[in-house]
This record gives C-alpha cells, sequence and structure tokens, in this order.
C-alpha cells in the first residue's frame, strides 16, 4: 500500500514537471517568434518605406498620398484592411 503511494506520488511528479516544461518551451516560442516578426516588420518597413507623407488633420495624424493636380479633388479612401494599391 505504501509502495503505491509512493509509486502515484513519483509519476504524478513526472507528469508535473514535464507538462511545465513543455509549457515553458511553448512560451519561448511564443516569444521567439513574436520576436522575430517584430524585427522582420520593422526591416521590411525600412527597406520599403510608404509612398506620401503624414499630415496633421484636426489634430490627427493622417497619412496622405496626393498625386495630380488641377480641381476638383478627388479622395480615393480604401477600406478594410486593403492598402492604396486597390485603387491602382
Amino acid at each position: 500500500m505504501r509502495e503505491d503511494r509512493a509509486a502515484t506520488g513519483r509519476i504524478r511528479r513526472i507528469v508535473r514537471r514535464t507538462l511545465l516544461g513543455l509549457a515553458m518551451l511553448a512560451l519561448m516560442l511564443a516569444a521567439a517568434g513574436a520576436l522575430y516578426n517584430a524585427l522582420a516588420l520593422r526591416r521590411l518597413r525600412q527597406a520599403h518605406p510608404p509612398p506620401g507623407r503624414i499630415h496633421a488633420v484636426d489634430g490627427h495624424a493622417m497619412h496622405l498620398y496626393c498625386t495630380g493636380a488641377g480641381a476638383p479633388t478627388v479622395v480615393l479612401e480604401s477600406g478594410g484592411a486593403e492598402s492604396f494599391l486597390v485603387w491602382g
């Protein structure tokens, strides 16, 4: 009886340590992936800056890409997660 309890306790410790190790491994992999993504995004934005300039509009910063000349002024705004390239 006493040996059964000891064996059960050992098994529980092994399972607990294994699960803790797997959880720590998952967290480390997630952190490494997030760091890699942040560094890659920074490098990509430096290599390919967006066209246009930042303008202050009613106290808010707005990125505008202006082309052409004359009147009337036509404003094309892309919706959702689209970029200005959809208007090309």
